[in-house]
C-alpha cells in the first residue's frame, strides 16, 4: 500500500523552483537574441551551456 502524504511546503518549493527555471530560460533566450555570448549568459542566469545552446 502506498502511503504518500501531500506536503504543501514541498509543493510550493517545487513550483517556485520551476518558475525560477522558466525565468532563467526566458532571460537566456532574450540575451542570446541580443547577441550576448553563451559563456556570459550561462554565468548571468545560472543555466548550463547545453541549455542555452538549445534555445
Amino acid at each position: 500500500m502506498l502511503s504518500a502524504e501531500y506536503d504543501y511546503d514541498v509543493d510550493i518549493a517545487v513550483q517556485r523552483e520551476e518558475a525560477s527555471h522558466q525565468k532563467a530560460l526566458q532571460d537566456a533566450k532574450n540575451l542570446k537574441r541580443l547577441g550576448v555570448s553563451i559563456s556570459i549568459i550561462t554565468e548571468a542566469v545560472g543555466l548550463t551551456r547545453e541549455e542555452v545552446e538549445t534555445l
